[in-house]
């Protein structure tokens, strides 16, 4: 099977471009590592974690390249967790569903690039304000978590747009969808 090249597979310097969704205390370091271990970039489920959970995750990941993920409403009432994992120097963080800021700016500040969630084009705005590197659309068939949403099929064109101003540089024809999700 020929590898493909991508902005994504060139930034986290993976041989496939999948990044395994951090589906909070679901996907643990044993799935993140799978993913990293098959070429692809996998992400722990900080989400509702806790110290003991993040230590265990990050150890059962086995020394793997993977990145973590947090629900940034249950992040901002432990916020040490993001210290916690920043010291572990991740591939990347992902934040969903709240406000990034003041996490975006320790995020860049260790040099570890920025993952956005989000459910509306408003999301999107500020995720490209908070200066993530990649903006992840969710639309209301991955479960938008008790949100109104929109469909993926209606929000990507419009987030692709939003970035495409934003950001001159990205490329429209290269961005994949799948049922649930898009990364640009």
């Amino acid at each position: 099977m020929p590898l493909m090249k991508t902005r994504l597979t060139e930034l986290f310097g993976i041989e496939h471009p999948i990044i395994a969704a951090p589906m909070a205390l679901i996907s643990g370091g044993k799935l993140a590592a799978a993913v990293t271990s098959a070429g692809g970039l996998g992400l722990i489920g900080g989400g509702y974690g806790d110290s003991v959970w993040l230590e265990r995750e990050f150890g059962l990941a086995d020394g793997a390249r993977v990145g973590c993920g947090f629900i940034t409403w249950s992040l901002a009432r432990r916020p040490e967790l993001l210290d916690e994992t920043l010291e572990r120097q991740p591939a990347t963080v992902m934040l969903s569903f709240g406000e990034l800021q003041p996490f975006a700016d320790r995020i860049h500040a260790a040099g570890i690039p920025l993952v956005a969630q989000v459910q509306t084009l408003d999301h999107a705005r500020q995720a490209l304000d908070a200066g993530a590197q990649i903006v992840v659309a969710q639309g209301g068939e991955a479960g938008g978590h008790g949100m109104t949403v929109r469909s993926t099929f209606t929000l990507v064109p419009d987030v692709v747009d939003l970035a495409a101003e934003r950001a001159p540089e990205t490329d429209r024809k290269s961005t994949r969808l799948n049922s649930s999700h898009i990364t640009i």
